[in-house]
């Protein structure tokens, strides 16, 4: 796009979207800017040509229609911009638009007695959540980001999280969307139906489509019963395969009622302990370094809380943990807190190979084992930090180099870290890959495939899977213009 096409552009975009609605590195400076172009990994690094701050779904259809007349533009969909694959993050070459979803956050309807909620994209989870609570009711979809992650973004990427075990995916809590098109067309498909068999659902093409399809501006989503009381349980398991034998009995002893159930590696806890000391529960002083099980069951009726505790005394006679903890309010807090400082705490540390895979139940332990002992024997200095949602298969598998045993300066450990995983990232990131397809797994299970895995997911996916994704892509996209540097 030359100076004077430029210049027209974003003429008709003040014109479109009026002061504060837009937001440009000569008009606002760099800063402003960066806080839609950087992602929070600070991984992927932009230079959109304008950021859009919408307030209105007719606003992004006009804003799409815009964008689509002026060759060589394309559209960068954001919503919180907490993603953590790059997904909602621009490229560097001036020539893509963002358009963030922040302003479209109002409810637009609640139905107590349907249990459902209306709300436009921009709405934070927290927001969401709330809302909702003021009636005995909750939105089960939950994580560390909840303040800053928005519905729009969370449903674009199909967003897991800790309650999928219980309650399923973004996917599964969706009911209806209302999303702008590539031809700048609005689909209204705001239903709050638990049923509706009267053709294709649509829904189901924009839910983890990363935004090249469409663009979510608001979503009708299915709300639960809150839970007044939660018991939650700290065990102490010599491995992961003590871990999956603990989840098997309580899942059968509940009747599959358990709501979360999470592990976490000593690695893991080591990495919190070196930047976040004060995060450590005091309680959390095992004889051994355990893998820690974290496990919240809901109690309905009074006697819950005794029938939980005795199965829990159980596990412990059967040898199936070492010790436990039964946690009051306080402790539940903190032990929650160290388990969504992990993050935090390795991006402390510096980059690391993350991984964010899916395996069938019974294929875990023998991953864990095969790939921590292969990488081991090629890098003998690096470790994995490993901990999830056990209890749906889904781990958060992360290689570190570990240079903070070499380095104690903090900048030179990160210069360090960066220069390593820019060399080895493809062939460390092939190895576990690989070895996830090997076990029938999925390369990613909730965070999506974004720009950080666009290349493996193009090499491991069944090919026919890609051609038919590529086929939809194009019927709705036809010039490209929806993300894309992501997915496909």
């Amino acid at each position: 796009m030359n100076e004077e096409a430029k210049f027209k552009f974003l003429t008709d975009i003040k014109r479109l979207l009026g002061p504060g609605g837009f937001i440009t590195e000569c008009e606002n400076g760099k800063e402003m800017i960066e806080a839609f172009s950087i992602d929070w990994r600070r991984r992927f690094f932009g230079k959109p040509l304008v950021v859009c701050l919408p307030s209105t779904v007719k606003e992004v259809s006009n804003l799409v229609c815009l964008i689509s007349k002026n060759k060589g533009l394309s559209i960068v969909p954001q919503g919180g911009n907490t993603g953590l694959a790059g997904g909602g993050t621009p490229d560097t070459t001036s020539n893509q638009v963002v358009i963030s979803l922040k302003k479209l956050d109002s409810i637009k309807d609640f139905d107590i007695e349907n249990k459902t909620i209306t709300v436009e994209a921009g709405c934070t989870l927290s927001q969401i959540q709330s809302t909702v609570s003021k009636q005995d009711l909750d939105f089960a979809l939950d994580f560390s980001s909840r303040d800053k992650a928005t519905i729009g973004g969370v449903l674009a990427t199909n967003g897991g999280g800790l309650a999928v075990l219980k309650h399923g995916m973004a996917k599964d809590l969706c009911l209806g969307l209302e999303v702008v098109l590539p031809s700048g067309k609005i689909w209204n498909g705001l239903r709050t139906l638990r049923k509706d068999n009267s053709g294709y659902h649509l829904k189901d093409l924009f839910v983890g489509s990363e935004g090249t399809l469409g663009i979510i501006t608001a979503a009708s989503l299915k709300l639960i019963n809150r839970v007044q009381k939660k018991h939650t349980f700290v065990l102490s398991a010599s491995d992961v395969a003590s871990a999956l034998k603990i989840f098997s009995f309580l899942s059968k002893k509940t009747h599959e009622n358990v709501t979360a159930f999470e592990f976490i590696e000593p690695k893991a806890v080591e990495i919190v302990r070196r930047h976040f000391p004060e995060r450590i529960p005091p309680f959390i002083n095992f004889s051994r370094e355990p893998t820690i099980c974290l496990v919240e069951i809901p109690e309905f009726f009074e006697k819950d809380k005794r029938f939980y505790e005795k199965q829990i005394a159980e596990l412990k006679e059967a040898g199936l943990c070492d010790e436990y903890f039964i946690c009051d309010e306080s402790m539940t807090n903190e032990i929650w807190i160290l388990r969504e400082s992990i993050t935090y705490a390795s991006a402390k540390d510096g980059h690391q190979v993350k991984n964010d895979i899916s395996l069938p139940i019974s294929k875990t332990v023998d991953f864990i084992r095969d790939v921590k002992n292969e990488l081991a024997k090629i890098y003998p200095d690096s470790e994995i930090i490993n901990f999830g949602h056990i209890g749906d298969g889904n781990l958060h598998f992360n290689f570190s180099p570990f240079f903070y045993r070499k380095f104690t300066n903090l900048s030179s450990r990160h210069e360090a870290n960066n220069s390593f995983i820019m060399e080895h990232e493809i062939f460390v990131r092939k190895i576990i890959n690989d070895a996830v397809m090997l076990y029938g797994g999925s390369i990613t299970a909730e965070h999506g495939i974004g720009r950080l895995r666009k290349s493996e997911n193009y090499r491991l996916k069944d090919k026919v899977e890609i051609e038919l994704m590529q086929k939809i892509k194009n019927v709705l996209d036809p010039k490209n213009t929806f993300n894309p540097d992501v997915l496909l």
